[in-house]
C-alpha cells in the first residue's frame, strides 16, 4: 500500500489477467531512460499503462522548478485525469529508466470502462492511490521540515535485505542531490546542506558514490512513522 512510509514511489504492481487484457487493446511503446513522454499542455486522447520501468511526473514553475509529484512502476496508470476531464495534460512525465508502455486510445478508454469490472476497478484505484499519497505529500509539506522530508524519503527506500557491516543499508534508488531536491520541495543547494549534516550525524554515509542509511537511525524513522 502507498503511505506514509512510501512518499511519492509507486511500488510495482503486477496482475497478469489485467496486463493481458490491456495487451489486447493498446499499442506498445518503448521510451529511453530520461526521454520526455509527455509535456504540459499537451492533448492526450489516451492513458497509459506501464508495462516495466519507472516514470516520474512533476509540475513546473514559471521560473523552471520541478516538483515531482510521484513516480511511477510496473502496474500503473497515467494521463487518466486529463482524459477522463477532457483536459490538456499538466504535468511532465518523463521515463526514468527504460520503459515498456501500453497507450490506450480514449475511445477503446472508454469501451473498456464499460465492459471490463477489472480495467475499472484498476482505474479507480490509480486515482485513489494518487489521492492518498498527494495528501501524504501535503501533509508532509506543511508539518515537516525539509531535513526530516529528506530522511523520510531515503528511509523509505532502502534495501532491508542487504545489510552492510552490521548496520548499513544501501537504497534501492539512486538520487543526485538535484533529483533529492526536486522530491522533497527544496533547492539542491539545501540538500547538499542537509546531506552533510545527516553525514555528520551518521544517519547516512557515502561508499564509492552510494549513499547508505545507517540501520538505528532507520529503526528510529519507523517507530516515528507508527505513532
Amino acid at each position: 500500500m502507498v503511505g506514509t512510509s512510501s512518499p511519492l514511489t509507486f511500488p510495482v504492481i503486477c496482475n497478469h489477467e489485467l496486463e493481458n487484457y490491456i495487451q489486447k487493446n493498446a499499442k506498445e511503446l518503448y521510451y529511453g531512460a530520461k526521454e520526455v513522454i509527455s509535456r504540459p499542455g499537451e492533448a492526450l486522447g489516451y492513458i497509459y499503462y506501464i508495462k516495466n520501468g519507472r516514470t516520474r511526473h512533476s509540475i513546473l514553475s514559471d521560473d523552471g522548478n520541478e516538483k515531482v509529484l510521484y513516480t511511477l512502476s510496473r502496474g500503473w496508470f497515467f494521463g487518466e485525469l486529463a482524459n477522463d476531464l477532457d483536459l490538456h495534460t499538466s504535468l511532465y512525465s518523463i521515463a526514468e529508466e527504460d520503459v515498456v508502455i501500453y497507450k490506450i486510445e480514449e475511445q477503446k478508454y472508454h469501451e473498456m470502462i464499460d465492459s471490463s469490472k477489472l480495467f475499472r476497478d484498476a482505474i479507480l484505484h490509480s486515482y485513489a492511490q494518487k489521492l492518498l499519497i498527494l495528501r501524504y505529500e501535503l501533509e508532509d509539506i506543511s508539518f515537516n521540515s525539509c531535513k526530516d522530508r529528506l530522511k523520510r524519503l531515503l528511509c523509505s527506500v532502502v534495501d532491508t535485505s542487504h545489510l552492510i557491516d552490521q548496520q548499513w543499508y544501501t537504497l534501492k534508488v539512486k538520487y543526485t542531490h538535484y533529483d533529492l531536491g526536486i522530491i522533497v520541495g527544496s533547492s539542491r543547494v539545501t540538500v547538499s546542506k542537509l546531506i552533510n549534516e545527516l553525514y555528520n550525524e551518521n544517519t547516512l554515509r557515502l561508499i564509492n558514490h552510494k549513499m547508505q542509511v545507517n540501520k538505528t537511525a532507520y529503526e528510529e524513522y519507523l517507530k516515528e512513522v507508527e505513532k
